[in-house]
């Protein structure tokens, strides 16, 4: 069956349209049906599901600038298709076009990609090299997926496995010479170990959840002379950071469930405490300081 999948299939145009529209009209359910957070929502958000598209596809055609015109016509016709089905449905309505964005740079790059990916069936070490870089994404995801398992679990469970699943799938489905196997299995376990030292090797990383504290009293005019500090930095950490658009904010760090008084100081030396608690839902409540 994997000999079918990965080469075994006459590739027309005729089905990559099909294909494409399949693809799109599925991914637009997952994102209208299924709620975010979950692992088939994910492939609304996330390339790995198609990564394996785009390899069945490269692997099913005779040339490389053929791989790479029907993967990008592949792209085209599904990433806005899945925007479009929703539209109707969605309250950003048209707005939702605003995503599109990413995946139209991502389908630019599948041109050339697809066109260097086509040597991976020439089955050799440079085979494997290629195909480790589509390996590396995968379980570089999958590891992230791995860390929110451990911490929400069975959150993400299926799409953590689907990630690590498909390296392996890729790997023996694909490459067939033992050389290119040992070369793609040994960047793929090097990339989990670095990813994983990377994901689990500090204590900021094994945060619970983050974000920025809306404070709306106007004694917070923070600016980068503010500092922060917190009672117990086991249950939490805060810093003041530039926001993309301009302005300081608030931001935090939670580890676990609990509440930590949190102290804000400005240029002047001026305190202002707030009492923040993070609970097993992982809801945030702010007690701001009374003026």
């Amino acid at each position: 069956m994997l000999k079918k999948l990965f080469g075994g299939i006459k590739m027309t145009w005729i089905k990559v349209i099909v294909f494409a529209v399949l693809a799109g009209a599925f991914t637009a359910l997952m994102a209208l049906l299924v709620p975010d957070g979950s692992s088939f929502h994910q492939i609304a958000v996330t390339v790995e599901a198609w990564i394996l598209f785009a390899i069945v596809i490269i692997c099913n055609c005779d040339k490389p600038l053929e791989a790479a015109c029907k993967t990008f016509v592949f792209f085209l016709i599904s990433q806005p298709l899945v925007y479009l089905i929703q539209v109707p449905f969605h309250p950003m309505g048209w707005q939702l076009f605003g995503y599109y964005r990413y995946w139209f740079i991502i389908t630019l790059l599948t041109f050339p990609g697809a066109f260097l990916g086509w040597y991976i069936k020439k089955d050799n070490i440079w085979s494997a090299l290629i195909l480790s870089v589509m390996l590396v994404l995968l379980v570089s995801q999958g590891v992230g997926y791995l860390k929110t398992v451990l911490i929400y679990f069975p959150r993400m469970l299926f799409a953590m496995l689907f990630c690590f699943g498909l390296a392996v799938l890729l790997i023996f489905g694909v490459l067939h010479d033992k050389k290119a196997r040992i070369v793609a299995c040994a960047i793929t376990l090097a990339a989990v170990i670095a990813c994983s030292v990377l994901t689990f090797g500090s204590r900021t990383s094994m945060e619970r959840v983050a974000g920025n504290v809306l404070l709306e009293n106007e004694v917070f005019q923070l600016d980068e002379s503010w500092s922060v500090s917190v009672e117990d930095p086991s249950l939490s950490t805060g810093e003041i950071r530039e926001r993309p658009g301009g302005g300081y904010e608030l931001f935090m760090h939670y580890y676990k469930p609990g509440e930590n008084i949190v102290t804000l100081t400005d240029g002047e030396g001026n305190e202002y405490q707030l009492r923040i608690t993070l609970d097993e839902e992982n809801n945030v409540d702010v007690i701001e300081p009374k003026e």
